[in-house]
């Protein structure tokens, strides 16, 4: 199954890691399984043989010892309530590894705290204003502060994860990488089998589709140390989109391990995009990549991240940059 991939494609083998990864720059759907969806859904069956995904998993405690790998989630708001509680399950399913498992609440007023299972830390950020959008980076850079992990993974709320992966992550990190890419394959569920999955706590045996995706850029392992070496996410994103992409793009300076060793199941939810938001991400991911790599990245370092506020203020649109001389990156801007 790791070598599957659409016709016309082609697939590298990434040096370091061995696992495999288009070689596109952009993420792509399967086409088979979009045509003949039970493919889908035996290919995923296929693949949990492979790496199973608990979803029951026994009661842990937190870690008293240093883990090896420190899993932060961003989260906001309770409309998504079941998915959340499947991912979190999937993490504390996580075998022959040390892990933390760290719960970022972004909110005005705290909605998670006891909501959260025995086993799980958990960080509110209080957001300046009940208008304030969502800011995943701000989310991302809180949880990667208090984290004891040297391995931070960087997870989305809405997706599970195969039990075996954080003894896998750190046996690959260990290899020499920086950083390292998770999805080979994304599974995203349809409506019905993400609900069943959700209130069964286990897997369906016929399987519904959205789509199959490969080269999907989320979720990401990265080193506490690179982490830090490259500044962090860009708190200036606000809501959802284009965070992502900046944020590779000075990781990419270091060594990644491009090859994506796993499946990863995505829970089917209402979508949540802001035009707004995902306009001025984009406006502003443009802006970014005007300036030198090196400029963003000292910038970012020398900007403290994950405070008790954001480090950029939520404006209605991004300040305009001019294409001969990018403005400076500065708080409130």
């Amino acid at each position: 199954w790791t070598d599957l991939c659409n016709r016309g494609e082609r697939l590298l083998r990434d040096p370091v890691s061995g696992a495999r990864r288009l070689d596109a720059a952009f993420s792509s759907t399967l086409t088979v399984a979009r045509i003949f969806p039970t493919t889908g859904g035996r290919l995923l069956q296929h693949c949990l043989r492979d790496w199973p995904i608990v979803l029951d998993p026994p009661t842990r405690t937190i870690e008293t010892d240093t883990p090896a790998v420190s899993i932060i989630v961003g989260v906001r708001g309770t409309g998504r309530l079941p998915q959340f509680r499947a991912c979190i399950a999937s993490l504390l399913g996580q075998v022959d590894a040390a892990v933390e498992i760290i719960v970022v609440e972004q909110s005005f007023v705290p909605q998670f705290e006891h909501l959260i299972p025995a086993g799980v830390s958990y960080l509110h950020q209080q957001a300046t204003d009940a208008s304030m959008p969502y800011n995943r980076s701000w989310a991302l850079n809180g949880g990667a502060q208090v984290a004891r992990g040297r391995i931070l993974l960087l997870h989305d709320a809405d997706m599970l994860l195969p039990a075996r992966a954080a003894c896998e992550i750190v046996r690959l990190m260990e290899l020499g990488l920086d950083a390292l890419r998770l999805p080979r394959l994304l599974f995203y569920l349809d409506e019905a089998t993400s609900l069943m999955v959700q209130a069964d706590a286990q897997f369906p045996a016929l399987l519904g589709f959205e789509r199959v995706v490969a080269n999907n850029r989320t979720p990401i392992v990265v080193s506490r140390e690179a982490y830090a070496a490259i500044g962090g996410h860009d708190e200036a994103f606000f809501g959802w989109g284009s965070e992502d992409d900046e944020f590779m793009d000075r990781l990419r300076s270091l060594r990644v391990g491009e090859g994506a060793p796993f499946p990863i199941v995505h829970l089917w939810h209402e979508s949540a995009a802001s035009p707004v938001a995902r306009d001025r991400n984009a406006e502003l991911l443009r802006q970014r990549r005007l300036q030198p790599l090196a400029m963003r990245v000292s910038q970012l370092r020398e900007r403290a991240f994950g405070g008790s506020r954001p480090a950029v203020e939520w404006p209605a649109s991004p300040p305009i940059a001019s294409d001969a001389q990018p403005s400076r990156l500065t708080a409130n801007s």
